[in-house]
């Protein structure tokens, strides 16, 4: 779990990790907080509860840095790389151990929960909360509209269906609530270890590592199908308040993404027409920014869509960088 400046909602998801009908063999917890103290004293106050032994590391801020850090003192063969608002269900650890179990061929690389849209039991605190996104129904109703219209083009979707079909469905998963998914999303991502051994969370995409999550689900489909348990749930309880400033937001929005794509297509040079998928990328990012202007109600809104416009300058010359040079100009054009 890596977590930064958050400890209201590590209290929370802590005790479900170690509820867990399924036990983990240990916790790792990567804080990268300005002030480590609170975060560690939960940490201390929680080890050896429930016969496991919960781990506490300190680190630099950055998402991909504190996941590779926290990746290195794991043994188990599954890994599961909860948020520190990610809220499981009792036994979801269970049912995501029981898809690797049944896989003995090792087909499946890497395995998600599904999204619960309510809290695991009673009691955490979180009613009003939900009462409080209940009563914004224009809003979500607005970015639901703008997700669907734009859904055809979203480059995400359409590169991870096609990495993830070049495997073979296996025969055990029918009827076991099992499918395959385009990609994961970070709070509720588990992986065989050995497939992040092989394949690390990459580092270039720092601080918030926007994308990270998919990033990570592409290449774990280079060794096999990522899929979803979905018998396992997970609420994400997202915390109010939005995670950088708003320009960087609308900036990673697009430089995040189309390196993460274009990252994809060009290792798989024979399953992608390269000059096809960057005027789709294209296309998508022009209207993921005119929807963040849409949407611009104040000033972080309206830093957002700035920023995304921004992104949009700078795409072209991003697009067309491969391989090292990729990565590079990512770094240098997504700052600032």
């Amino acid at each position: 779990m890596a977590t930064r400046n958050r400890p209201g909602v590590v209290a929370l998801s802590l005790p479900l990790l170690l509820s867990q009908t399924r036990r983990p063999a240990q916790v790792v917890i990567v804080d990268s907080s300005e002030d480590g103290a609170p975060i560690e004293a939960l940490a201390r106050a929680a080890d050896g509860t429930a016969g496991v032994p919960v781990l506490y590391l300190r680190a630099e801020a950055g998402l991909t840095l504190q996941r590779n850090q926290g990746l290195a003192l794991c043994r188990s063969d599954v890994v599961i790389l909860p948020d520190d608002d990610s809220l499981l269900y009792p036994d979801a650890a269970e049912r995501i151990l029981e898809v690797y179990e049944l896989d003995a061929e090792g087909a499946v690389a890497a395995v998600c929960a599904r999204e619960a849209q309510r809290p695991p039991g009673e009691g955490l605190g979180l009613e009003a909360v939900a009462a409080e996104r209940r009563a914004r129904p224009g809003a979500r109703r607005l970015r639901q509209r703008l997700k669907e219209r734009l859904a055809p083009l979203n480059p995400f979707l359409r590169v991870g269906h096609r990495l993830n079909a070049r495997h073979p469905w296996p025969p055990w998963a029918e009827g076991m609530g099992v499918r395959p998914v385009p990609y994961m999303t970070g709070f509720r991502m588990s992986f065989r270890r050995a497939v992040l051994e092989r394949e690390p969370f990459d580092e270039t995409l720092g601080r918030y590592g926007w994308f990270e999550d998919i990033d990570a689900s592409f290449r774990a489909m280079r060794h096999g199908l990522v899929v979803a348990a979905t018998r396992a749930a997970v609420h994400h309880h997202r915390v109010a308040g939005p995670r950088g400033d708003g320009r960087a937001v609308g900036l990673w929005a697009v430089l995040n993404r189309a390196y993460v794509v274009m990252k994809a297509v060009d290792a798989h040079p024979g399953l992608f027409d390269r000059e096809r998928e960057r005027r789709r990328l294209g296309l998508y990012c022009l209207g993921r920014a005119l929807a963040y202007r849409a949407m611009a109600r104040d000033a972080f809104g309206l830093a957002r869509a700035e920023g995304a416009r921004e992104g949009l300058r700078r795409l072209g010359a991003l697009t067309a960088a491969r391989g090292p040079e990729l990565a590079r100009l990512y770094a240098a054009l997504s700052e600032g």
